[in-house]
């Protein structure tokens, strides 16, 4: 009996020492975008910032992002508390993202642990490729541009809530508004319970038609409240946009299905999107907007995380070849999301895979870290258990070292961007309204806390602006990225002409 309680104590000590390690890296990865904003930051995320600061003022109320009707302002209602508490900041926007972040590594350990036996130690080393992704990816995970990170926290909750209808129903339904890919965690719920028989029993089926009738009635609630919201700023409504839409109408209008190119999506899949998302392929970080002169990734190097999911993949399978064997389900749910994820990606925008549409396929990390919680809970043999720890130390090595380099760039000598410069030079100048374009117009009106209000000229997504630059037409001026008749350099490549 004494053992039994000792071995307790030693497993709740180890699981609070990994959970407070695990913690750790991952706000140590994500402290320069918090800490430095402005060495991630634009204008995306700039007009959350607006809709927050707008909110804590109580001058409009933004269910959506300003603009459109189809990304729920969930970035914006978790930073306007702040905003009221401690003024409106770049870092206060990021913040609740950092916490999130946080609460979804505590979800992932602990379910390891509670649903597939993992040791915490062996929970925190499977999720790993989230703790400490790449840099590009680090940032990602603090963006506040509409829901990178939220479909994280969504897909896990839906499966934490499985047996809770009404709560699950809730999270899907506000995760389906902010973010279509949080569609991929119903799907593998509902193979999974497939899988086992549970969808076809009477409790099953009750179970998951009352989760989508919750679900459903949440959709409609929101959709009668978008005629309350502020559709484009401070005294604007939904109908003022043109064209307004909803996130259903926009997945099927998005959706394309073209076999004939899924051969060169997949193929872009493995040579340009997960190179570049889990850090392998060299690149500079300012290819990622990331205000820096240092790179990430190793050239050869992507081997590692392709082998890595090799040996996941022999230990798993081999595992669950017994007749007494069982596929750990948590692990397989993610495993089934992250499938999911890279499947929706080249079959829903037919093959057409970019450098900059990292951010619509980023739930293949999840299936990653299921498959390696599904090859540590199959209990491999010690020379594939030694082989996997020595590749996964090989690729976060090649990830952490960009990390530690950028810590130090900007520990000793944080770089200025250069729209910041333009702040400044605007300021100077006297500069309190004018017209720009959009990656230029919200990203200063919201670093200068609406003193200098700058309209943008496509696309507009604060007509407010608008209105308020054209009562002031004698002052205002045009900032435009090239040289004007009577125009004056503010900045390199950035001029001051009459509007």
């Amino acid at each position: 009996m004494a053992e039994q309680h000792t071995a307790t104590d030693a497993w709740r000590r180890e699981r609070w020492i990994v959970l407070a390690i695990a913690v750790t890296l991952t706000l140590a990865r994500s402290t320069i975008f918090v800490a430095w904003p402005a060495s991630y930051f634009d204008s995306d995320q700039a007009i959350f910032g607006l809709m927050a600061k707008h909110l804590a003022e109580l001058r409009a109320f933004p269910l959506f992002m300003y603009g459109q009707s189809y990304i729920l302002g969930v970035e914006a209602w978790m930073a306007a508390p702040l905003f009221a508490l401690f003024g409106a900041s770049a870092a206060a926007l990021k913040m609740p993202l950092l916490v999130m972040n946080a609460a979804i590594v505590w979800l992932l350990l602990r379910t390891f642990e509670r649903e597939t036996g993992l040791r915490p130690l062996a929970a925190a080393a499977a999720s790993l490729p989230f703790i400490l992704p790449a840099v590009a990816m680090a940032a990602v995970y603090v963006e506040p541009s509409g829901g990178n990170l939220e479909p994280y926290l969504y897909v896990l909750l839906i499966w934490i809530l499985r047996d809770r209808p009404i709560a699950a129903g809730v999270v899907f339904a506000i995760g389906f508004l902010q973010r279509e890919f949080t569609l991929y965690g119903l799907a593998a719920l509902v193979a999974i319970e497939a899988i086992d028989r549970r969808l076809f029993t009477w409790t099953g089926l009750k179970t998951r038609a009352s989760m989508l009738g919750v679900s459903a009635a949440a959709w409609i609630a929101v959709q009668g409240l978008r005629r309350l919201s502020s559709g484009s700023g401070p005294g604007t409504s939904i109908d003022q946009l043109h064209g307004a839409s909803n996130n259903i109408l926009e997945l099927v209008t998005r959706t394309c299905f073209s076999p004939a190119t899924a051969a060169t999506g997949i193929g872009r899949l493995f040579s340009l999107h997960w190179p570049e998302m889990l850090g392998t392929a060299p690149y500079p970080l300012s290819a990622f907007a990331i205000e820096s002169t240092g790179h990430q990734g190793m050239a050869g190097s992507s081997w590692l995380p392709a082998t890595f999911a090799g040996i996941c993949i022999v230990g798993a399978a081999a595992g669950s070849l017994g007749s007494h064997a069982k596929i750990p389900r948590f692990p397989l749910y993610l495993v089934l999301v992250g499938l999911l994820s890279g499947a929706g990606y080249v079959f829903g925008r037919c093959g057409e895979i970019n450098f900059f549409g990292m951010r619509y396929e980023l739930l293949s990390v999840l299936g990653i870290v299921g498959l390696a919680a599904w090859f540590l809970a199959s209990r491999p043999p010690k020379v594939l258990l030694t082989a996997w720890g020595v590749i996964l130390a090989g690729w976060l090595a090649v990830l952490v070292v960009p990390h530690v380099r950028l810590a130090r760039e900007y520990t000793t000598a944080a770089p200025t961007p250069a729209k910041v410069q333009l702040i400044g030079a605007l300021e100077s100048n006297g500069v309190r309204y004018g017209t720009s374009d959009y990656w230029i117009a919200y990203y200063v009106s919201f670093l200068t806390n609406e003193r200098i209000i700058l309209a943008s000229e496509d696309p507009n997504r604060l007509r407010t602006y608008s209105r308020i630059v054209d009562e002031h037409s004698g002052e205002a001026v045009r900032i435009l990225r090239r040289p004007c008749a009577g125009g004056v350099e503010l900045i390199r490549g950035v001029y001051r002409c009459p509007r």
